[in-house]
């Protein structure tokens, strides 16, 4: 009887515990991930205005997005005012990561042969930065950073 009743208990245990684990989980509404948005973009020391809801083709028919968009001259680094390109590039990539983002493409999926591209996306709250280093047409080496929210139903 006793044994039953131990059984019985941790069978519930285990099967709570595996609804918490598996409960979906609740993601940010569209003026939520765009504050967000803009302050991982300022955690990043980047000079970005508020970010801004744009449609575009990644999006249905209305739905919308939050965007936000900078671009970094390499001998400009976003980290101490000298770095160069890479520096700059791999320290964004690194404050990115301690935020919880997680790297979904790297270099070797997108390389372009005078870009290097890698996006990374939040598990949480869905929000995906874009980094993209190389030679700008004419305009020398520079960071690219676009971050974006996944799309919403305008409203």
């Amino acid at each position: 009887m006793r044994a039953r009743r131990y059984a019985l208990s941790a069978v519930l245990s285990c099967v709570a515990a595996m609804t918490a684990c598996t409960a979906p989980a609740e993601f940010p509404t569209l003026d939520e991930a765009t504050r967000r948005l803009t302050a991982d973009a300022e955690s990043l020391q980047l000079q970005v205005p508020v970010a801004e809801r744009v449609t575009d083709g990644a999006c249905v028919a209305g739905e919308v997005r939050g965007f936000v968009r900078a671009e970094l001259d390499a001998s400009a680094g976003p980290l101490d005012g000298s770095a160069g390109l890479l520096d700059a590039s791999a320290g964004l990539l690194e404050r990115l990561q301690a935020m919880g983002y997680d790297k979904i493409v790297d270099d070797l999926d997108l390389r372009d042969e005078d870009q290097d591209v890698v996006v990374l996306r939040h598990p949480r709250t869905r929000l995906t930065f874009e980094v993209t280093a190389g030679e700008g047409p004419g305009e020398g080496q520079r960071v690219v950073v676009v971050g974006k929210t996944t799309c919403y139903a305008a409203g």
